[in-house]
């Protein structure tokens, strides 16, 4: 018997796995394996940047550079409409062996008009898995940067099965699933009214606010992503407003609905949502991993 055995060790800092299953993989046939999502981050890093560099110096030799259209880059409902439901697909094979993903999907919105949303992406089991840069532009001839390399015959086969952001799905909750929600709902409850200041918005007064829910969750400041103590996914979104003068937070807690409930179905479901002016409250919710406004994790 051999005193060898094989080893695994993250491709960014090296740091031994005791077995291939501690890594996370962001390519399907990739060699590279990665302890953490910072590492994953970090090593490609240079290539975000590359990417990104080029970008802007094509947007800048054809005035393009401070497109307005760009703010809608990192849009939850958007990005979600890119990576879940792309209406076409590009891949780049590098001389090196590298696979790069081009998505792109046509957009027409109330508020922005007609545009592209697009980006170039690695890829696992047909989806995203890291985004290397994001873009949108009105003008064709930007849009055309990212059809790169050979176009899929079908993009619904990067076609996700799964729509968490999709305003117009009807989800239909069993019983035990809403008792469930029911009772985060009183325990996350419970919580708030322990931790809230005396000085903050009266709970009697949520109701005044609640205007303010869909714009919070259609275009929030801010999404953390975290896992409770039950083991379920919660997402919280942030977002300031400002009413008669005077700046305050929205919040909405969400709980992530596992497949299985509906065939192939996941589904966000608010738990709790509420005002407050409180900036120590604010911090306290601004937990777990950032997923809005930070593209790269």
């Amino acid at each position: 018997m051999s005193c060898f055995e094989e080893v695994y060790f993250c491709s960014e800092c090296k740091k031994i796995a005791k077995k291939l299953d501690e890594l996370l993989f962001v390519e399907n046939d990739g060699q590279n394996g990665f302890c953490s999502e910072a590492c994953i981050e970090k090593f490609f890093d240079p290539l975000v940047k590359h990417y990104e560099e080029l970008e802007g110096q094509w947007r800048t030799q054809h005035s393009l550079l401070d497109e307005e259209i760009l703010e809608v880059v990192g849009h939850p409902v958007f990005m979600d409409q890119l990576l879940r439901r792309p209406d076409e697909v590009y891949l780049y094979i590098a001389d090196g062996g590298e696979h790069l993903y081009s998505f792109i999907v046509e957009i027409s919105d109330d508020k922005y008009g007609d545009f592209s949303l697009m980006c170039l992406c690695l890829t696992y089991e047909n989806q995203p898995s890291f985004i290397i840069t994001a873009s949108a532009s009105k003008e064709t001839a930007m849009t055309d940067n990212y059809r790169w390399g050979k176009k899929f015959d079908d993009a619904k086969k990067f076609h996700s099965t799964s729509d968490v952001n999709d305003k117009k799905k009807n989800i239909e909750i069993d019983e035990q699933t809403l008792m469930e929600v029911e009772g985060k709902k009183s325990s996350y409850l419970a919580v708030l009214i322990e931790d809230r200041s005396p000085a903050d918005i009266p709970i009697e007064s949520f109701m005044l606010y609640e205007d303010y829910f869909e714009p919070t969750m259609m275009e929030p400041d801010e999404i953390y992503s975290t896992v409770d103590d039950e083991g379920d996914t919660i997402y919280t979104y942030i977002k300031a407003h400002d009413r008669e003068g005077v700046s305050f937070y929205y919040f909405i807690v969400c709980m992530r609905l596992k497949e299985g409930f509906q065939e192939n179905t996941d589904a966000l479901v608010p738990v709790v949502s509420f005002p407050s002016v409180d900036g120590e409250l604010y911090r306290m919710y601004r937990k777990g991993e950032l997923i809005s406004g930070n593209l790269k994790n």
